[in-house]
């Protein structure tokens, strides 16, 4: 017998991906709006041709680019978005002259041959500024009555409502823009010497949207029909939810996430992702924090780790003034964590800065078994350098929205200093690869 309700059930239990998407539409000509009331802005990044400098050279790079990113403070988001594409189309010119529309032609015929070998890397850099009102529930509708009264009691009052629309105001909006636009400019001034950088316009911001959520030549070009409604036209190709993996479209694809941070951090520690033949992007999200949050934060884990080096037994039956330190078991690892984290508080008074880092790594091929073989060469470089990713499974869908679109919440953040992970800083370094080029 047929059941009407078994037919409907898929139907019923999908959803609009635009409803996902926390994207809403554009600002001005270089800046976007989401649906909380983030504002951001995209930059192209050329980045540095490494391999012409030496190590002295690239820690200098990695030096400029830390003192850079102290620019941003605390409420914004800086994404770091890395594309790799193998076999890459090469852009040749049509000349009349004979004698050099030869010489292209067989320089063509050269480039085509290496075509398996040859791979393209673009580098972009997602500005992010939370809202006044971006943040949601009871603890942060509380938090606003002072500041913005208004805008916390329509938070309050949309937490036990089923409504739940946001309610944004223009001023603060264009305050907040001014702001974002002047740190992303001094941002991109004081690296302008060495790291060409390009703030992109409301084109080249749709496609890299679209970038993030199709993997077609064809379902990527395109221009914005609206500056509203965003979310809608980035949106073209199906997304299914397999076990083990995710179908975007005609790809294949794995989300894998960084569970733990690598140990070195050396300039190009992880160049070896370059060389492996695949098609993926990484993202990666620093969040800075305020000196306070971060202190309070270091503090506590101090605190939590000496609590819990000796046993709770022993702490709960016996006399510390009487009992020889000898005779009580530590816990010799969370002692060195104590140690490690009192040098993150001498390193916060010399300068430094911690915040929240997260990356993730989005692989896709036509092919299920090259994406599930690419995954154990992704997880091999991270575990050479004491590090782990994770390979998202039942939650792959939340992490692919996570790092797909800026301004969605992102997972596994790790808490690190500014100097730790040298992956974020120069990694983003591309090789040298094939050029944008210019088609006559």
């Amino acid at each position: 017998m047929l059941s009407i309700a078994r037919v409907l059930k898929p139907w019923k239990e999908a959803a609009s991906l635009n409803a996902q998407l926390n994207l809403y539409g554009f600002w001005d000509a270089t800046t976007f709006l989401t649906k909380s009331g983030d504002l951001g802005i995209v930059l192209r990044v050329d980045g540095v041709d490494y391999e012409s400098l030496d190590t002295g050279e690239q820690e200098y790079a990695v030096k400029r680019l830390e003192a850079a990113l102290k620019s941003f403070g605390p409420g914004f988001h800086v994404y770091q978005y890395l594309f790799k594409r193998n076999r890459p189309e090469i852009p040749f010119g049509r000349y009349e002259d004979q004698v050099v529309a030869a010489a292209n032609e067989q320089r063509r015929q050269f480039f085509e041959a290496k075509r398996d070998q040859l791979y393209s890397v673009e580098i972009y850099y997602c500005v992010l500024l939370e809202g006044m009102r971006s943040k949601t529930g009871v603890g942060a509708g509380v938090a606003r009555l002072i500041t913005d009264p208004a805008g916390g009691l329509s938070e309050l009052r949309s937490q036990f409502s089923n409504k739940s629309m946001k309610v944004l105001l223009a001023s603060q909006i264009q305050r907040d823009c001014a702001l974002l636009h002047q740190r992303v400019q001094a941002f991109v001034r004081q690296l302008a010497d060495f790291v060409p950088m390009e703030i992109l316009d409301q084109g080249g911001q749709l496609e890299f949207f679209r970038r993030l959520l199709n993997f077609d030549e064809w379902r990527i070009a395109g221009k914005p029909k609206s500056t509203q409604f965003l979310d809608y036209q980035v949106v073209n190709s199906d997304i299914e939810a397999e076990r083990d993996h995710l179908r975007v479209g005609d790809h294949f694809v794995r989300v894998l996430t960084m569970k733990e941070a690598i140990a070195e951090t050396r300039p190009l520690v992880l160049d070896a992702l370059l060389k492996i033949s695949a098609n993926f992007h990484v993202v990666t999200e620093w969040v800075p924090l305020s000196m306070a949050k971060a202190r309070k934060e270091v503090v506590k884990r101090r605190r939590h780790f000496n609590i819990s080096k000796t046993g709770f037994i022993s702490q709960l039956g016996n006399d510390v003034t009487k009992t020889n330190p000898r005779d009580v078991v530590v816990d010799e690892s969370k002692q060195a964590d104590i140690e490690n984290l009192g040098d993150c508080l001498r390193a916060m008074g010399d300068g430094q800065s911690l915040g929240d880092f997260s990356l993730t790594i989005i692989l896709y091929d036509h092919e299920k078994s090259a994406v599930d073989r690419l995954v154990g060469e992704f997880s091999g470089i991270f575990t050479n350098f004491d590090g782990n990713l994770f390979t998202e499974t039942y939650n792959q869908l939340n992490a692919y929205f996570a790092t797909s679109v800026p301004a969605e919440q992102q997972l596994r953040r790790s808490l690190v200093s500014l100097y730790y992970p040298s992956w974020r800083k120069d990694e983003p370094t591309p090789r040298r690869g094939i050029s944008r080029g210019a088609r006559n």
